[in-house]
């Protein structure tokens, strides 16, 4: 698939999932081409945007979102992205604003829910999104054919829901949870990047994990 074929279906895929709903909050490939050229393809996914209507997560990313999440998430994706070295916190513990344009550039974003919430997501208000909405959610997580999708925050169950399938979690040695589907696509059970957590414990905690998982 090339990117303008990508754009044109994730498009129309969102267009029909908004028909007849309000305050309905688009999300998905930030840069197509960035995206679909990258070695290993991630998708993030995340329970609902913070508040808001009328505005479009893949414009808001590619200005570099907002530092407090997606921080965070430019530095898991440099270090994943350069998952065989082991970066040092020296050269990941500030990220610059058009560094993290940059970074961001070559992501997948997706929410459960596409309408906002509030700070801290209603658990039950999002379970019933993903239930309501999984056929959507899977056509819009499939059309992306991503190599490894971080779960940030997002319940196991959810991917039950969404993709309806009952899948065998594993554990790495250091006790973070994922599966690999049949045909190769990785699924992390992550933390949320905002979590109350040293951001370099939180970094070296996925990558390590991704290297493990990579290696095995």
């Amino acid at each position: 698939m090339d990117a303008a074929v990508l754009i044109t279906q994730e498009t129309q895929l969102l267009n029909e999932w908004a028909a007849g709903r309000d305050g309905f909050i688009p999300d998905g490939v930030v840069n197509a081409e960035r995206y679909l050229t990258s070695e290993i393809r991630l998708l993030y996914l995340l329970k609902e945007v913070n508040g808001g209507s009328d505005w479009d997560l893949r414009d808001f990313l590619r200005s570099g979102g907002r530092k407090q999440t997606w921080e965070n998430i430019a530095r898991w994706t440099l270090g994943i992205h350069d998952f065989r070295h082991d970066l040092p916190w020296e050269r990941l513990h500030e990220i610059s604003e058009e560094q993290r344009k940059d970074i961001l550039q070559s992501i997948c974003a997706v929410n459960v829910k596409k309408t906002a919430g509030s700070h801290t997501a209603n658990g039950k208000m999002v379970s019933d999104a993903a239930l309501r909405d999984s056929g959507f959610l899977k056509r819009q997580i499939d059309l992306y054919a991503p190599d490894i999708v971080i779960c940030c925050g997002t319940e196991k169950n959810y991917w039950h829901d969404v993709m309806k399938i009952a899948p065998t979690w594993e554990m790495t040695t250091r006790g973070i949870w994922y599966f690999r589907e049949p045909n190769g696509r990785i699924v992390i059970s992550y933390a949320h990047p905002e979590a109350r957590v040293k951001d370099c414990l939180l970094y070296y905690g996925l990558v390590d994990a991704v290297r493990e998982i990579m290696r095995s």
